[in-house]
């Protein structure tokens, strides 16, 4: 199946009335109440009031930014056959039988009286199960790991993609946008980590219809608070890591971490938890009972050429030690990590069980998604053998310590944007370039403020040359962005900060003032190939700008 519009799902199903909704709902532990008719049939979903066709369901909640609800009477008017809406909407719908909506009628003309309604707590949850629901059924079941945590899911989601291929068709659902099983991005699928409940709905159905059996899915902070991914049972839970960000939304970080652990309320019986249990965020964590855990975690690690073991005498690397549980037999570890440049070598280890990997990312932290990546899969069925053996040939993912420029010096993109996931870039990168390290970054506009001045601190105690710069700064004024990052580095700092708003132009003060040895990070943007600034969104791919500064600072 295939559908155009993002907004709107036709019931595959025949004989959907609006009891069939209320059935659905309440099938799934929802209270909901239903004023008018249970007899009208519903053809279709919406959340657009603007795509409604006769015979759909209009559903609506109150947003961030929206509320739906006052579009019902457009709803109605385009000919709705029932209304979804939440319960402290209520007196504002209220009408006595046969009476119209007070609305949005144009002038001189009688508004639409309301179709049937069915009343919940939470609209967008409710709207998340009926479009499960509301898809064509598979052939076969569809094997769903849901991976969340602050930094790595892009990356573990992408390799899990790849290691589940052996096993059939499988695709991967987030912030690049749909990941196909020819491991192409599909076009125009890009925009939120996690859809919203039509659109994720939509997109679940096309991918079974193509014949895909195992389905990857970043999910958001958001997406979980939201419910977003209500009405799509998950087979494998992922846990990466937990930092600090989007507290823009949730109210503190304790909300944030609770956001995440929902994921665990989506879990089938009998399904499987894969935690990270090296980071202390996650020691709340318990799976409910009739799932299992399958920890992960790094022993040790070193760089090539050094003795030491952790990090190879990375001073921004000391808290992070093998913390997994060595008494759990169920825990995955990577045993005598090797760190270099083009990438590492591990013991992949179960129990007695250990198969050496060769990885081709680098980075300390990609070994950690590689083993979140690997206890899915064995999770999914593969054995420890296979998942060793395929690690080996895996593709890292786009703007993921990426390099795009060798000459004269290296120069690397990372999505990383919260201060956690910049220092073990950082991290990564320092020990394998004998110059200087130089920083390009931003914080974003219109998003969590109190992350910028520890980015600040981060890139001032990891880099020699810090060039502040612009980062998708919205709606907001750059040059205030930069100060609460430049407010972080201590005066007593070492490093050589440059404040510069215009990226382009601090990418270029960077390829200026690097010699050969040294090694440039551009990080934020990662795969994205836009800017957004002053309401407008504008072309910005950083590996045609390195391409074109190159050609200009050589002459």
């Amino acid at each position: 199946m295939t559908v155009a519009s993002r907004h709107r799902l036709p019931v595959a199903h025949t004989g959907w009335t609006m009891a069939t909704v209320l059935r659905v709902l309440r099938d799934h532990g929802l209270e909901a109440e239903l004023e008018g008719s249970e007899d009208a049939v519903v053809s279709g979903l919406t959340t657009d009031s603007r795509e409604v066709e006769p015979g759909d369901l209009f559903m609506a909640w109150i947003g961030t930014a929206l509320d739906a609800h006052d579009f019902v009477g457009s709803a109605a008017a385009s000919g709705a056959t029932g209304l979804l809406v939440e319960i402290r909407a209520r007196p504002r719908l209220a009408q006595p039988a046969g009476e119209a909506h007070t609305g949005e009628a144009a002038a001189g003309d009688a508004p639409t009286p309301l179709p049937p309604r069915i009343f919940v707590e939470d609209g967008r949850r409710a709207a998340a199960i009926l479009a499960m629901a509301a898809r064509p059924t598979p052939a076969r079941p569809l094997h769903v790991t849901a991976v969340t945590g602050t930094n790595g899911k892009t990356t573990t989601a992408l390799l899990l993609r790849q290691l589940l291929a052996s096993r059939g068709p499988s695709a991967a659902l987030g912030t690049l946008g749909v990941v196909g099983a020819d491991g192409r991005v599909a076009d125009g699928t890009a925009g939120l980590t996690t859809p919203g409940p039509v659109e994720l709905a939509r997109r679940v159905a096309d991918l079974e219809a193509g014949g895909v059996r195992h389905l990857v899915l970043e999910a958001s902070s958001h997406a979980l608070h939201q419910g977003r991914l209500a009405g799509l049972p998950v087979d494998t839970a992922v846990f990466t890591n937990l930092g600090r960000d989007h507290l823009d939304y949730h109210s503190s970080p304790v909300a944030y971490r609770d956001a995440k652990l929902r994921l665990l309320e989506l879990l089938r019986p009998g399904g499987t938890v894969v935690v990270n249990r090296d980071d202390p965020g996650w020691a709340s964590l318990r799976p409910p009972r009739g799932i299992r855990e399958l920890s992960v975690g790094v022993a040790e690690s070193r760089y090539e050429g050094s003795s030491s073991g952790n990090s190879g005498g990375s001073p921004m690397d000391s808290s992070r030690g093998g913390s997994t549980r060595d008494a759990d037999p169920a825990s995955l570890r990577a045993l005598g990590v090797i760190l270099g440049a083009a990438g590492s070598r591990f013991l992949l280890t179960r129990g007695e069980d250990s198969h050496p990997v060769t990885l081709p990312l680098p980075g300390r932290f990609n070994v950690e998604n590689a083993l979140a990546a690997a206890g899915a899969a064995l999770a999914a069925g593969l054995e420890l053998p296979e998942v060793a053996r395929e690690l080996a040939s895996v593709s890292p993912p786009p703007g993921r310590m990426e390099v795009i420029a060798r000459h004269p010096v290296p120069v690397f993109r990372d999505y990383a944007h919260t201060p956690d996931a910049l220092e073990r870039v950082l991290e990564a990168l320092r020990p394998l370039h004998r110059g200087r390290l130089l920083v390009v970054f931003g914080a974003g506009g219109d998003r969590d403020r109190t992350k910028r001045p520890l980015m600040g601190q981060v890139v001032a105690r990891g880099a020699d040359v810090a060039l502040v710069t612009s980062d998708n700064p919205r709606t907001e004024d750059p040059e205030q962005i930069l100060d609460h990052i430049l407010a972080g580095i201590p005066s007593s700092s070492q490093v050589e900060v440059h404040r510069i708003a215009d990226r382009r132009q601090a990418i270029r003060r960077a390829l200026e003032l690097a010699v050969p040895g040294d090694a440039i990070l551009l990080a934020g943007k990662g795969h994205e190939t836009v800017q957004e600034a002053g309401g407008e969104t504008r072309p910005f791919d950083e590996r045609q700008i390195v391409s074109e500064l190159l050609g200009e600072v050589a002459t």
